[in-house]
């Protein structure tokens, strides 16, 4: 098969495996923010110190991949005065949730299964509050939210919130699609398996996993396939959080409604957690 071949394919496959998600979550956000009253939410995102304490927690339990989570999270952003409670959603949502959490115990075991939640909330919402320290949110443009208006001005709402998630940040994501698919193509992952086990390979393997997306659990039978070709038990959890936390649709995307600074120390910090947890999990177990 030729190299337009294979680009063609991961970028079809990208599609199949993505675009659903993403559908059906830009269905879901579009339905909530002409349809339900989120007056109530809008004051707990505002006004409550633990709101990305609810948001992480909320994220850990929506069967949601890394690029489907990104309408959910916009809304988030636009509901809250502060980054902190919008980064904790988008760093639990993809990692932590009942299908990838069981997965990972079938493949792994307990430990890793418990470290896999425990380890990504705690340093959620780490880095969640840190953001609201060091990033000042400006008023950004408004969202169209209802709170009891009339059905055909709900409709009316509900058809323009669709179109916003479909074709703006859409884009976003037809364009990261295409540029994971070019790395996928040229950049071939068993080049990181003869450094497997060394200092260097936790955050090389980072980097290579970024641009491989995987959805909702695929990161874990990859992640099991890594360890029987002779990567370490770390450098398979490394994988699966960097291959699954944060990936380049998700990052084009996200920044469609966020700062870059924002962006860029969110990326920053999935690599910091996917390479240290790596490395923690291959000397302490």
């Amino acid at each position: 098969m030729s190299m337009v071949s294979l680009l063609l394919s991961s970028f079809y496959q990208y599609c199949i495996e993505i675009l659903p998600y993403f559908l059906f979550a830009a269905l879901i956000t579009s339905l909530i923010q002409a349809y339900v009253n989120l007056n109530l939410l809008r004051r707990f995102l505002t006004g409550s110190k633990l709101a990305p304490v609810f948001t992480a927690s909320f994220g850990g339990l929506l069967p949601l991949c890394s690029c489907s989570m990104v309408p959910v999270a916009q809304l988030i952003n636009h509901l809250s005065k502060n980054y902190s409670s919008v980064v904790a959603f988008l760093m639990v949502a993809p990692v932590v949730s009942p299908i990838t959490v069981a997965l990972t115990y079938g493949f792994f075991g307990l430990k890793m299964a418990l470290l896999r939640v425990f380890a990504t909330l705690v340093f959620a919402l780490v880095v969640a509050y840190a953001m609201d320290v060091l990033f000042k949110k400006n008023k950004g443009p408004s969202l169209h939210i209802t709170a009891g208006q009339k059905s055909e001005k709900k409709a009316e709402i509900f058809v323009k919130s669709l179109r916003y998630n479909l074709f703006f940040t859409g884009r976003y994501l037809l364009i990261g699609i295409a540029i994971a698919s070019l790395i996928k193509t040229f950049v071939p992952i068993q080049v990181v398996k003869y450094i497997a086990g060394s200092p260097l390979s936790y955050p090389l393997i980072s980097l290579v996993s970024i641009p491989i997306y995987v959805c909702s659990g695929e990161d874990v039978p990859i992640a099991k396939a890594l360890v029987q070709i002779g990567f370490t038990h770390g450098n398979a959890f490394t994988f699966m959080l960097a291959s699954s936390g944060i990936c380049m649709p998700t990052i084009l995307a996200v920044k469609s409604f966020l700062p870059s600074r924002v962006v860029f120390a969110y990326a920053v910090s999935w690599f910091l957690l996917s390479t240290l947890l790596g490395f923690a999990i291959d000397v302490l177990f």
